[in-house]
């Protein structure tokens, strides 16, 4: 999946944050910050990256579902790339 379309996902994954009442604030910032440096993440960063996004698709799981679906494909997008 091309570099446009995690960033797309990543865009969408933020617009459902910001309807939650769960303060996510920062991890809106991670996003945003993996969104526009993406192309020059290394693998290592992309694993830390990943990581993070399981250990918030656990604390969406049960009342937010949709944000953990989003969440997983911006995991599946990005070990897709192979970066």
């Amino acid at each position: 999946m091309p570099h446009n379309e995690v960033k797309k996902t990543i865009d969408e994954l933020k617009g459902e944050l910001q309807q939650t009442p769960k303060e996510t604030g920062i991890f809106e910032e991670m996003l945003e910050h993996a969104k526009d440096g993406i192309e020059n993440y290394t693998p290592e960063a992309v694993k830390d990256l990943i990581d993070t996004l399981q250990v918030e698709a656990g604390e969406f799981e049960m009342e937010h579902p949709k944000i953990t679906a989003l969440i997983n494909n911006v995991m599946t997008s990005l070990s897709n790339l192979g970066i």
